[in-house]
């Protein structure tokens, strides 16, 4: 009976094991992946999918999307770039919204064309995005009429087409260049006999151009159809009546009686290698791309996110080993990344190892990246890189599911988006973070040690490089490239050894000093202290997140302390000590010893000022201000991390001067600079010698000698009481000197009169414009609202003039800048891409937009769209700890009123037409400016 016992328990307990219910000790493996609890999901009658979540992060806030299940793999012969030219359409006339009704109407809500009115095609899909207040209820609605009228109701006008097609084409325009040129000539190698490889999505330049006005219709007919269509709705809405709401609007629309199939392409195997090698004269760097294909697998269950788990934490561990290699001085490539994942089409995965590669070291570049993925297959990873992978994983996720209340919802969104899309699951950050927490126990080494031997495959690999094209470049052959790959699994290794120090960050007992003074700030519910070395700390509770805290410190002087000749060494010390770890640990064994802290700390030095930045979870605030008390104490003087820097930068600047836009940008800030010594956009090589580790390290420590003039600010989730005790030991123990200094000014004037730059660079019919208007201007709010709101005007203008009604721009740029130390200035850049025929054209239309303004002041449709906007920015920022950080640091430096926050809506409603016309006619100077042109060589 005894024995019988024993044998029924055994077959039992096997069954159990190869049903899955004990694997991993108490998880089933073979459970399906539940979803998010707080969405709702559906699907209409007619096939359309909806997702639903309330979310009140941005608050009165709802993010609304169309997701059309096609793209330009389902384009004809005849028909390449119209799936991306239907996107367009969607924005220049549908039924409700006639024309260029509906980017108009959408400003006069304060949605801004770009950040919250946007879409893109893609070659699957086409997804379109829209941001819409929900404070008001016909507003919500409004924005399900646009999604609808997306759907099903695009007029597809004629005029409005051929209009359209100069937009396209100035799109296309942009992108043209050295990555173009080499992408058309190696798409066709890497992807060979795949569909992807002839449809890209900008399409055809011929095709937009010429086709038939019934052949975009067509396509927007067969292909816009419920069935292939998704509505996400997430933010601060009422489930059950958006719910309603989507069945009203989307019900009745039907799908053709004569349906296209839609086909999943995939990519189809190879035995032998693909390999391109392609170069270009105006390439701007090494690129070498390892591929290794796979069919992918479905993310079902438990077991299947368990895989997902692994994958993370092996891309983690060998990214962590080639972050390591970047940092020696003889590392063959500036950047590298290796690890599994998604691979263009839907059906396929990959594992990619992919390296930025200096000057003549494409063999040594692909050899050392095939020699890690060898080492690992052969070797394995570490216990201890395992431990710390598992550590840093399990912190993203559990930050995740902490925020997971005050996660915007854009983020939502995008979860939902790729569930539907490519079926990716939605289980949600809490059920995500138990699964973590049960699962990463149980994954072993060698769970790990084997997957390199299940992705570094004999076959379907794939091997890109791309270069300039230069004398005295050495490029391998096909047969080169064919002779590494196979002695790659035969050279000499050994094993990788984990340097790690054991020892504490921190360990000296420290001093500290007590609060001296304290000042509450209840209107705007922050606290000032002031410690006993003399110290100022200002704090703000706030429970915008629930896991961050964010933290920076100023102090006056900055570079602008030091003479011309030693300002490269000023320029980068705070990068370079940044990047030479701090006490005991070098850049990598700090690295790891922070692995699995979310936290970051950033010293800096700018122009005028120095300090620090910094953001963590509350749990790991004291950490943060023990990283900062060492930067400022016990920084690292490492050679070999200057020696690191310049080879980098020395490798990237032998190429990045062939790139015609980065000659542009180069020319513009140099000639609005006077060619300063001070301005650096593309440091030379001569600029880069100037830089020595004495003397960047004399400047770093006497830019932190001395605490006392630094102002601390700590913004988020925290009680004062709970972070005082921590403030007072780190913050109270900095050596304070009390010597008195502030910045000179030292930087350069803007050339007076006006500058008018031609450069010829570039083998493309394709031109850049940058118009730069600067100034002095007192810095009162008044002003500054001012220019704010001209820069805004603008914008809208532009879009409307030299994009919509010239058809002569893709997308025109307004910037503003404004500073108040060491001078106050203000800069408005215009910059826009066209054709070279037009750069005169449309700068005269520029100045003109310009000069409308100065004669007869905005429109008041215009002013009120500005408006709206700037109130809706306000309204969703000032519920961020960036924001308050930014405030009250600027009130403390630069001598801001702290009462414009809560009178801001009644500021933005005071500016009258009158007032920005005059401030036009104070900003935009037509007698002051410089421009800059860019041209191709041949019209020189």
């Amino acid at each position: 009976m005894k024995k019988k016992l024993i044998c029924l328990i055994t077959i039992a307990f096997s069954w159990l094991i190869t049903s899955g219910l004990f694997a991993q000790g108490n998880i089933n493996l073979s459970k399906s992946l539940s979803i998010d609890p707080d969405v709702v999901m559906g699907k209409l009658d007619n096939g359309l999918t909806y997702y639903i979540r309330k979310n009140v992060k941005p608050e009165h806030r709802v993010e609304m999307r169309l997701a059309v299940n096609t793209g330009s793999l389902y384009e004809d012969e005849t028909q390449q770039g119209l799936a991306h030219f239907t996107e367009h359409m969607c924005f220049n006339g549908t039924r409700n919204f006639p024309k260029n009704e509906l980017v108009s109407y959408l400003q006069s809500l304060g949605i801004k064309f770009g950040p919250n009115l946007n879409a893109y095609t893609s070659f699957g899909e086409t997804v379109y995005q829209l941001q819409v207040p929900s404070d008001k209820e016909d507003l919500v609605e409004k924005g399900y009429q646009v999604l609808e009228d997306w759907a099903h109701n695009l007029t597809l006008d004629n005029k409005e087409i051929d209009k359209e097609r100069g937009i396209i084409t100035e799109e296309w325009r942009l992108g043209l260049g050295a990555d173009d040129r080499m992408m058309k000539r190696y798409i066709p190698i890497i992807l060979k006999n795949s569909r992807y490889a002839e449809r890209l999505p900008i399409g055809k330049p011929e095709i937009i151009k010429n086709f038939k006005y019934q052949t975009l219709k067509d396509f927007y007919y067969d292909w816009y159809r419920p069935d292939l269509m998704a509505v996400v709705i997430v933010g601060d809405v009422d489930v059950k009546q958006a719910e309603n709401q989507i069945k009203t609007h989307f019900s009745q629309l039907t799908n053709p009686s004569n349906e296209k199939k839609r086909t999943e392409y995939g990519i189809p195997d190879n035995k032998e290698p693909l390999i391109a090698i392609e170069t270009d004269k105006e390439a701007t760097n090494n690129m070498v791309s390892v591929f290794y294909k796979h069919q992918r697998q479905p993310v079902n269950t438990v077991g299947d996110f368990r895989y997902v788990v692994m994958q993370d934490l092996y891309n983690g561990m060998l990214n962590n080993r080639l972050n390591e290699i970047m940092q020696k001085p003889d590392a063959p490539f500036v950047y590298a990344y290796t690890g599994y994942g998604d691979f263009i089409a839907r059906t396929q995965d990959a594992y990619m190892s992919v390296a930025l590669v200096k000057e003549n070291q494409i063999e040594k570049g692909l050899e050392t990246l095939l020699a890690e993925n060898e080492r690992v297959k052969r070797f394995g990873f570490t216990t201890t890189e395992l431990e710390r992978q598992k550590e840093e994983l399990l912190s993203q996720y559990e930050q995740a599911a902490k925020e997971s209340d005050k996660t915007e919802s854009a983020e939502y969104v995008s979860d939902y988006l790729n569930n539907y899309l490519d079926a990716k699951p939605i289980p949600g950050p809490k059920n995500e973070l138990e699964m973590v927490k049960s699962l990463l126990p149980d994954i072993q080494l060698t769970d790990i040690n084997v997957l390199s031997k299940q992705w570094i495959s004999d076959d379907n690999i794939a091997l890109l490089i791309t270069a300039p094209q230069k004398e005295g470049i050495q490029m391998p052959s096909k047969e080169k490239v064919l002779e590494i790959l196979k002695n790659s699994t035969t050279q000499e290794l050994t094993a990788y050894v984990d340097k790690f120090s054991e020892a504490p960050l921190f360990s000296q007992p420290l001093a500290g000093s007590k609060v001296s003074k304290r000042l509450e700030n209840k209107e705007y519910g922050f606290t000032e202290i002031t410690l006993a070395n003399g110290i100022r700390v200002v704090m703000k509770p706030t429970t915008f997140k629930n896991d961050e805290i964010l933290f920076s410190a100023v102090s006056p002087g900055g570079n602008s302390l030091y003479p011309d000749q030693d300002f490269m060494s000023s320029f980068f010390a705070s990068q370079i000590i940044s990047q030479s770890g701090v006490g005991k640990f070098d850049n990598v064994e700090l690295e790891k010893k922070l692995k699995g802290k979310v936290l970051k700390v950033n010293p800096y030095i700018s122009d005028v000022k120095e300090g620090f930045s910094g953001s963590a979870s509350p749990q790991y605030f004291e950490t943060m201000l023990q990283l900062t008390y060492l930067y400022f104490t016990a920084p690292r003087q490492d050679t070999t991390v200057l020696k690191t820097f310049l080879s980098k930068t020395k490798n990237q600047l032998k190429f990045i001067k062939n790139n015609p836009m980065i000659a542009f940008y180069d020319t513009l800030m140099r000639t609005c600079a006077q060619s300063s010594p001070r301005i650096v956009v593309i440091p030379s090589e001569e600029q880069l010698d100037q830089i020595k580790m004495a003397k960047l390290f004399e400047i770093y420590k006497d830019r932190f000698a001395d605490a006392g003039d630094f102002t601390f600010f700590i913004v988020g989730n925290f009680t004062i009481d709970s972070i005082l005790p921590v403030v007072e030991s780190y913050i109270g123990s900095l050596s304070v000197t009390h010597r008195t200094e502030t910045w000179k000014d030292v930087s350069p004037e803007f050339p007076e009169g006006i500058k008018d730059v031609s450069i010829y660079k570039g083998t493309e019919p394709k031109s850049m414009v940058g118009i730069v208007m600067s100034g002095k201007f007192d810095w009162n709010d008044k002003n500054r609202m001012e220019l704010r709101m001209l820069k805004e005007i603008l914008s809208i203008k532009l879009l409307e003039v030299i994009r919509e009604k010239m058809s002569g721009v893709y997308s025109p740029q307004v910037q503003l800048m404004m500073d108040k130390y060491p001078r106050s200035e203000y800069s408005i850049m215009t910059i826009f891409g066209c054709s070279p025929k037009n750069t005169g054209k449309l700068t005269k239309a520029v100045f003109k937009e310009m000069n409308k303004i100065q004669k007869k002041g905005p429109t008041l449709v215009d002013l009120n769209k500005v408006k709206e906007l700037l109130i809706r920015e306000h309204e969703t920022d000032v519920n961020t700890n960036n924001y308050w950080l930014e405030k009250i640091e600027s009130s403390y430096f630069n001598g801001d009123d702290l009462t414009t926050i809560p009178d801001f809506n009644e500021r933005v409603n005071a500016i009258t037409i009158s007032d920005l016309q005059l401030a036009a006619q104070n900003f935009m100077k037509r007698d002051h400016y410089v421009r800059t042109v860019l041209l191709p060589e041949k019209k020189k």
